[in-house]
């Protein structure tokens, strides 16, 4: 047990030894890889024959059944209540939109382009971020995301077929996902992260449930195991970006979403044999680069996010 602690300890001091910044783009990057599996059960349920209303519904079902509900029967409700209905209920709207966008672009298009559609929140951050957040981001950060947004470019290789109706529903779910991330930034410091989560999901489950007459997608025994994958993948994509926000600037930590250009080829490729293509794996090389121009620092700004 003691070395456990000891090894506790140091990982606690590195962690703390980053800047606020870094420490919130690592927690992005994890909360992308939940994304990305998140995106690749609901995409296996769609394929079942489920529309994009009735995969968010059980989405909902399962995280508000499975994790939600027994955490907060056991604090008697402590952990949902919330200072700040009102800016829940502008964040439920922003939910509902950017979910359906990103389940019906997953549904038609695929895994790795799908992403790259909806990466583009990031680009919406930073303006976001400085309109309503007084954000004063540094050249650096604007290098990283303009790199990224080259990256994203490469991959979308623009021409006659790039503004299909799947490419303009994805970028209208990423300028929902930002204007979200505005909204969680102002109140991020004041909410327990469980009373987000809760909140965010019960808005899910009025409205996809409505939308789906609330009708579940049938699911053979065989697949019963999504549930609680998608559970979990869920809430991880939200307690991430819940702390990331807390940790850093909004239009910083944004960048490490770019991480799901990665992600999500991978499961694409493994679970759907979609095999992106050279310039794919171009453009994920220059959103690597501009993650990494968008954590550094420079001198005498290290501090600030702490």
């Amino acid at each position: 047990m003691g070395f456990l602690r000891r090894w506790e300890a140091v990982l606690r001091n590195c962690w703390q030894g980053l800047s606020g910044n870094t420490r919130g783009v690592l927690l992005v990057m994890l909360g992308m890889a939940c994304w990305s599996v998140l995106d690749a059960c609901n995409k296996h349920i769609m394929a079942q024959g489920a529309t994009p209303q009735q995969t968010l519904f059980l989405q909902a079902c399962a995280v508000l059944s499975l994790l939600v509900g027994p955490i907060t029967l056991w604090t008697r409700g402590r952990v949902a209540r919330t200072r700040n209905p009102q800016l829940h209920l502008l964040r439920a709207f922003f939910i509902v939109v950017s979910a359906w966008c990103a389940a019906w672009a997953v549904a038609h298009l695929p895994l790795a382009e799908a992403s790259a559609y909806l990466m583009t929140g990031s680009l919406f951050m930073l303006p976001l971020g400085v309109l309503f957040l007084r954000e004063k981001p540094h050249w650096l950060r604007w290098c990283g995301v303009l790199v990224g947004f080259g990256g994203v470019l490469v991959i979308f290789q623009p021409g006659a077929g790039a503004f299909q109706a799947a490419a303009l529903v994805a970028l209208l779910g990423a300028l929902m996902e930002a204007l979200l991330g505005v909204v969680l930034k102002k109140y991020s410091g004041q909410e327990h992260p469980m009373a987000v989560l809760t909140w965010s999901q019960v808005a899910c489950w009025c409205a996809f449930g409505l939308l789906s007459g609330f009708s579940l997608p049938e699911l053979t025994p065989d697949l019963l195991w999504l549930l609680p994958v998608v559970a979990v993948s869920n809430s991880g994509i939200y307690l991430c970006y819940f702390f990331a926000y807390r940790a850093g600037d909004a239009s910083a930590v944004e960048a490490g979403s770019f991480s799901l250009l990665l992600f999500s080829p991978t499961l694409g490729w493994l679970l759907f044999s979609e095999l992106p293509t050279a310039s794919f794996w171009a453009g994920a090389g220059l959103l690597v680069c501009g993650i990494a121009l968008v954590i550094i620092e420079p001198t005498g700004r290290s501090l600030e996010a702490k």
